[in-house]
């Protein structure tokens, strides 16, 4: 079916603001159903509220299990340095391009932050593997080059696929999923590029700046 969405400040009901305005949508327009949702700006603020708690327990309870899993709480800082680089950048777009604040809020930032994780883990796995495996001889910048270098692929084709699905979606679905699937897109390049070009350095520099400080202290 065909979809149009209107948005309009927020009309007074007690005025009869909202019902005039349906009123001449059905005297311009063919119309099979009018259907209205009121976002207030105490609810948008309450949802970004809720989403910015929802990301800091998430990436909190990641940063710890990181930590733990790889034995090294520099992997888990840097993750989370780099989704805090994802959101960010998503919550621009949905500031330069006038975005609602509305339900798909959320759960977009959630989708993101899971997505991103998840090849930054692809990334740190094969670090640690080859930290065990290679002559430390050759250096732990080589080392970290070399794992990105090997996943890189992966990266690329799973951020890609994933992309395309997202993109169809955007093209052929209905007019509620556009916001969601757009800033998806946006997510998903942003993210495959912060788990390739931040993490891994990232990490490296915290290890560096971590032998610093042992060896001032001795």
């Amino acid at each position: 079916t065909n979809q149009v969405i209107f948005k309009t400040r927020e009309l007074n009901e007690a005025a009869g603001e909202s019902v005039a305005f349906e009123q001449a949508l059905k005297d311009n327009f063919t119309i099979e159903e009018i259907s209205s949702q009121s976002i207030s700006s105490t609810i948008s603020n309450e949802m970004r509220k809720d989403a910015i708690i929802a990301i800091v327990i998430a990436s909190i309870l990641m940063l710890i299990y990181i930590a733990v899993r790889f034995s090294d709480v520099r992997f888990g800082a840097s993750a989370v340095i780099a989704l805090i680089h994802d959101v960010m950048v998503v919550f621009a777009i949905y500031a330069i391009a006038r975005l609602s604040v509305g339900n798909t809020f959320i759960a977009c930032m959630l989708t993101i932050v899971g997505y991103s994780i998840n090849a930054t883990i692809i990334i740190f796995d094969r670090i640690r593997e080859n930290l065990k495996v290679t002559d430390r001889r050759e250096g732990i910048e080589n080392i970290v080059n070399t794992s990105i270098a090997q996943t890189f692929t992966r990266t690329i084709y799973t951020s890609l696929t994933t992309f395309v699905m997202v993109l169809v979606v955007f093209i052929m679905g209905v007019s509620c999923l556009k916001e969601f699937t757009f800033t998806l897109m946006a997510g998903i390049v942003c993210g495959a590029y912060s788990s390739v070009c931040i993490t891994g350095p990232l990490w490296f520099y915290l290890k560096k700046i971590g032998k610093k400080s042992e060896v001032l202290e001795k």
